[in-house]
């Protein structure tokens, strides 16, 4: 799994660039072979103003092409990295859930199909 950090208006710093990582990568470890690449993306809306305006979006690149995006803005950093990968491990079990049913409905089809001919 490929994960790339970036932050626009904030100073990424290695602690919060490790802790960015590690939270993904426990999030995601289970759905590893399927995900290919993962970029966060890290804003301060307002700069030094302060007020809830720490963004966070996650974009996850999936084996069937599919790219999956959750974003989500709070005060604190942290509190959004945390809050914004579950939301992102959620989607991704669902998407994978989905896939998982269409491909079984494809063959159970199929396999109707034959049986009748």
């Amino acid at each position: 799994m490929n994960i790339k950090i970036s932050a626009q208006g904030l100073r990424l710093e290695a602690a919060t660039d490790v802790f960015v990582r590690e939270q993904i990568f426990s999030a995601l470890q289970r759905f590893e072979e399927q995900v290919v690449s993962v970029d966060a993306f890290l804003k301060d809306i307002n700069g030094p103003k302060g007020g809830i305006d720490k963004q966070v979006l996650i974009r996850i690149r999936l084996r069937n092409r599919q790219v999956i995006a959750t974003e989500i803005t709070r005060a604190n950093l942290r509190a959004a990295v945390v809050v914004v990968t579950r939301k992102a491990r959620r989607a991704v079990r669902r998407s994978l859930k989905k896939s998982q049913q269409r491909h079984r409905w494809r063959i159970s089809a199929g396999l109707t199909e034959a049986t009748e001919s």
